[in-house]
């Protein structure tokens, strides 16, 4: 596979593609994090709705830095927050006049929870018939035995059965359910922004964080569904020799994905092992005599050696990388994926970059304090008195 040069940053001459949107986010949590922070970098404006007495649970998820969440620092930078008790009448009713004149709204409550503050969104979009609403359940509504159910990522990635194929504890240490379901919601956003272009009408999607692993489960659902033994999920899992990690001298790894004919004989040729060239996708015997043998001459040298040794090859053979080594990967620094965060102390940390980075980029403004534009926003919305009850 080639390495082609990332394409230059978005021009900050350009208007963003949501440059004018105003998005209201009543979510909590992760998946709305990742769908807020998407919409912020593409240039919407991002009106972060929090509890009065705790804010979004991400600011007090540790670690702290200045008092706040590192992961709520990273994911609203550029926001603003408005503090409101939508159980209490005059906060729903900011919230609705928030709503009236808002491009998009995001809410991530228990199924019937907004309808019982009087805040249901249909209202909401009769109110405006522009506006386009975004729910966020843990559950397929359909499903009458979890509708009103709650789930954490955990519990999603072991219903799709993903956690099947993992190894370990069969739970990943990152959240694949909640930041692929609030990336998909993205999509369906922006294609109902797309239809309301043609239309002048808003309207309604709903993203389960149950849709998020299945999209990792297309294929081994096929391959199980054919009746026959599965060959990808199998090789996925670092069974065949030409694609799997191996440990060198000094105990760092590297990655090998030789899958291909053509750079499986590379490598055996790179390494000195013409004799293993016909059992890269051997399962059998052959096979394991081959992973053998490749981690006893591995293991007969340090990682860099292999890494010298291999280069001039430009096979799909990388280095496993702890996050401190991943700071500095060449790949990431300078490219746009990773950059400098403000901190509310005023220190930075390093964190990730816009992920659309030809056609976005990161708020340079600061994570918001909890409530800090709750008197201006709702003065600019109209909302008579300013401070609703908290």
């Amino acid at each position: 596979m080639r390495v082609l040069p990332m394409a230059d940053h978005v021009d900050t001459n350009d208007p963003l593609p949501l440059a004018g949107l105003t998005v209201v986010d009543c979510s909590r949590m992760l998946p709305g994090a990742v769908l807020g922070r998407m919409l912020l970098d593409l240039g919407a404006r991002l009106i972060k709705v929090e509890d009065p007495r705790t804010g979004d649970m991400m600011r007090s998820t540790p670690p702290l830095v200045g008092g706040t969440g590192v992961g709520f620092c990273v994911f609203f930078r550029g926001a603003e927050s408005v503090a409101l008790n939508l159980r209490d009448p005059e906060g729903a009713a900011a919230l609705r006049a928030l709503a009236a004149r808002a491009d998009l709204l995001i809410e991530s409550f228990r199924p019937g929870t907004l309808t019982r503050w009087g805040l249901a969104l249909p209202d909401l979009r009769a109110a405006n018939q522009r506006l386009i609403t975004c729910s966020l359940p843990g559950f397929v509504h359909s499903d009458p035995a979890r509708a009103g159910a709650i789930g954490h990522d955990m519990n999603f990635v072991g219903l799709a059965g993903l956690s099947s194929l993992l190894h370990s504890q069969q739970i990943p240490g990152v959240q694949f359910a909640d930041i692929t379901a609030g990336t998909l919601a993205c999509t369906a956003l922006l294609a109902a922004l797309l239809r309301r272009a043609t239309t002048g009408r808003g309207g309604h999607v709903t993203q389960p964080l149950m849709s998020g692993p299945m999209q990792f489960m297309t294929w081994p659902w096929a391959e199980r569904a054919s009746n026959n033994p599965p060959f990808v999920t199998d090789l996925l899992g670092g069974t065949r020799p030409c694609y799997r990690a191996y440990t060198c001298q000094d105990g760092k790894k590297l990655m090998v994905g030789c899958l291909e004919p053509k750079f499986w004989f590379g490598l055996t040729a790179a390494m000195q092992c013409p004799e293993l060239a016909a059992a890269g996708l051997d399962a059998g015997e052959p096979g394991q005599r081959a992973i053998a043998r490749l981690e006893a001459k591995f293991a007969s040298h340090p990682r860099q050696h292999w890494l010298d040794v291999l280069a001039p090859t430009g096979l799909p053979v990388t280095p496993i990388h702890d996050l401190a080594d991943a700071l500095h990967e060449p790949q990431l620094v300078g490219s746009g994926l990773l950059e400098q965060t403000p901190m509310p102390d005023g220190s930075t940390i390093s964190g990730v970059g816009p992920t659309l980075p030809s056609v976005s980029r990161t708020p340079d403004r600061p994570v918001p304090a909890l409530g800090a534009h709750t008197r201006d926003v709702l003065a600019e919305f109209g909302v008579a008195g300013n401070t609703p009850p908290t």
